[in-house]
Protein backbone atom coordinates (compact mmCIF):
# COMPACT_ATOMS: atom_id res chain seq x y z
CA UNK A 1 0.00 0.00 0.00
CA UNK A 2 1.17 3.33 -1.00
CA UNK A 3 1.86 6.15 2.16
CA UNK A 4 -0.32 8.86 -0.21
CA UNK A 5 -3.31 6.43 0.22
CA UNK A 6 -2.81 6.65 3.94
CA UNK A 7 -2.49 10.86 4.18
CA UNK A 8 -5.04 12.54 4.53
CA UNK A 9 -6.38 15.14 1.82
CA UNK A 10 -4.43 18.62 1.97
CA UNK A 11 -7.96 20.28 2.88
CA UNK A 12 -7.43 19.21 6.71
CA UNK A 13 -4.41 21.55 7.16
CA UNK A 14 -6.41 24.37 8.06
CA UNK A 15 -8.74 22.97 10.39
CA UNK A 16 -5.81 21.17 11.92
CA UNK A 17 -4.29 24.31 12.78
CA UNK A 18 -7.41 25.77 13.99
CA UNK A 19 -7.44 23.12 16.65
CA UNK A 20 -4.42 23.36 17.70
CA UNK A 21 -4.78 27.22 18.23
CA UNK A 22 -8.42 26.15 19.92
CA UNK A 23 -6.31 23.94 22.33
CA UNK A 24 -3.37 26.58 23.25
CA UNK A 25 -6.29 28.73 23.34
CA UNK A 26 -7.88 26.74 26.06
CA UNK A 27 -4.62 25.99 28.35
CA UNK A 28 -3.80 29.69 28.33
CA UNK A 29 -7.09 30.21 29.29
CA UNK A 30 -7.31 27.48 32.35
CA UNK A 31 -3.58 27.73 33.40
CA UNK A 32 -3.14 31.68 33.25
CA UNK A 33 -6.22 32.66 33.78
CA UNK A 34 -7.74 29.97 36.15
CA UNK A 35 -10.89 30.02 33.76
CA UNK A 36 -12.90 26.89 34.75
CA UNK A 37 -16.04 27.36 33.19
CA UNK A 38 -19.16 25.47 34.99
CA UNK A 39 -20.82 23.81 31.65
CA UNK A 40 -17.73 22.15 31.78
CA UNK A 41 -17.92 20.40 34.79
CA UNK A 42 -19.17 17.09 34.00
CA UNK A 43 -19.93 13.27 35.39
CA UNK A 44 -17.47 11.17 33.53
CA UNK A 45 -16.85 7.42 33.64
CA UNK A 46 -13.68 6.41 35.17
CA UNK A 47 -11.32 3.55 34.90
CA UNK A 48 -9.66 5.14 37.62
CA UNK A 49 -8.94 7.73 39.66
CA UNK A 50 -7.18 9.86 42.46
CA UNK A 51 -7.70 13.05 44.01
CA UNK A 52 -8.19 12.15 47.86
CA UNK A 53 -8.57 8.64 47.79
CA UNK A 54 -7.97 5.94 44.97
CA UNK A 55 -10.96 4.61 43.17
CA UNK A 56 -11.48 2.68 40.15
CA UNK A 57 -14.50 2.09 37.57
CA UNK A 58 -16.41 4.51 39.13
CA UNK A 59 -18.24 8.21 37.86
CA UNK A 60 -16.53 10.96 38.81
CA UNK A 61 -17.53 14.87 38.28
CA UNK A 62 -14.31 16.22 36.57
CA UNK A 63 -13.42 20.08 35.12
CA UNK A 64 -12.97 18.93 31.81
CA UNK A 65 -10.98 21.56 30.32
CA UNK A 66 -7.41 20.68 30.62
CA UNK A 67 -9.08 17.08 28.86
CA UNK A 68 -10.60 19.45 25.65
CA UNK A 69 -7.57 21.58 25.55
CA UNK A 70 -5.25 17.91 24.74
CA UNK A 71 -7.57 16.46 22.66
CA UNK A 72 -7.77 19.40 20.25
CA UNK A 73 -4.18 19.84 20.44
CA UNK A 74 -3.40 16.45 19.91
CA UNK A 75 -5.92 16.27 17.24
CA UNK A 76 -4.69 19.19 14.95
CA UNK A 77 -0.91 17.90 15.88
CA UNK A 78 -2.21 14.98 14.08
CA UNK A 79 -4.26 16.44 11.13
CA UNK A 80 -0.95 18.88 10.73
CA UNK A 81 1.03 15.57 10.67
CA UNK A 82 -0.43 13.28 8.52
CA UNK A 83 -2.32 15.50 5.91
CA UNK A 84 -1.18 15.83 2.22
CA UNK A 85 1.34 18.34 0.92
CA UNK A 86 0.13 20.15 -2.59
CA UNK A 87 2.29 18.92 -4.52
CA UNK A 88 3.47 15.02 -3.59
CA UNK A 89 5.88 12.52 -4.76
CA UNK A 90 7.67 9.71 -3.71
CA UNK A 91 10.71 12.13 -2.74
CA UNK A 92 8.70 13.62 -0.22
CA UNK A 93 7.96 10.04 1.95
CA UNK A 94 11.46 8.90 1.73
CA UNK A 95 11.31 12.61 3.96
CA UNK A 96 8.85 11.58 5.89
CA UNK A 97 10.28 8.10 6.68
CA UNK A 98 13.96 9.94 7.57
CA UNK A 99 11.34 12.08 9.56
CA UNK A 100 9.83 9.34 11.23
CA UNK A 101 13.13 7.28 11.90
CA UNK A 102 14.91 10.64 13.35
CA UNK A 103 11.47 11.26 15.40
CA UNK A 104 12.20 8.08 16.82
CA UNK A 105 15.48 8.65 18.10
CA UNK A 106 14.23 11.90 19.16
CA UNK A 107 11.42 10.21 21.22
CA UNK A 108 13.42 7.50 22.93
CA UNK A 109 16.26 10.01 24.51
CA UNK A 110 13.38 12.21 25.43
CA UNK A 111 12.01 8.74 27.34
CA UNK A 112 15.57 7.65 28.90
CA UNK A 113 15.91 11.31 30.39
CA UNK A 114 12.48 11.45 31.77
CA UNK A 115 12.99 7.82 33.57
CA UNK A 116 16.49 9.15 35.31
CA UNK A 117 15.00 12.86 35.65
CA UNK A 118 11.85 12.74 37.08
CA UNK A 119 9.49 10.90 39.80
CA UNK A 120 6.86 10.39 41.17
CA UNK A 121 3.77 12.68 39.58
CA UNK A 122 6.99 14.51 37.75
CA UNK A 123 7.18 11.44 35.57
CA UNK A 124 3.45 11.52 35.08
CA UNK A 125 3.72 14.77 33.52
CA UNK A 126 6.59 13.83 31.34
CA UNK A 127 4.64 10.82 30.38
CA UNK A 128 1.85 13.00 29.02
CA UNK A 129 3.70 15.28 27.68
CA UNK A 130 5.01 12.11 25.47
CA UNK A 131 1.83 12.34 24.00
CA UNK A 132 2.28 15.40 22.12
CA UNK A 133 6.57 15.56 21.60
CA UNK A 134 6.39 13.29 19.05
CA UNK A 135 3.97 14.98 16.81
CA UNK A 136 5.60 18.08 17.60
CA UNK A 137 9.63 16.66 16.84
CA UNK A 138 7.99 15.05 13.53
CA UNK A 139 6.56 17.99 12.14
CA UNK A 140 9.77 19.86 13.04
CA UNK A 141 12.07 17.68 11.60
CA UNK A 142 9.67 16.99 8.30
CA UNK A 143 9.94 20.20 7.81
CA UNK A 144 13.03 20.92 7.87
CA UNK A 145 14.12 18.25 6.18
CA UNK A 146 11.55 19.64 3.76
CA UNK A 147 13.41 22.84 3.91
CA UNK A 148 16.79 21.77 3.22
CA UNK A 149 15.58 19.63 0.30
CA UNK A 150 14.25 22.04 -1.53
CA UNK A 151 16.90 24.90 -1.09
CA UNK A 152 19.15 22.08 -2.29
Amino acid sequence: MKINNLMLPKGYKPLGIALLLLGFVLLILRYQFNYKPDFLNLKVFAFYTYYIESKSFTVVTNQMIEELAAIFMLSGLFLLAFTKEKEESEGLNALRLKAFMVTAYVNLIYFFLSMVLFFGFGFVGALTLFMGVWLIAYLLVFRYLLLRNRQA
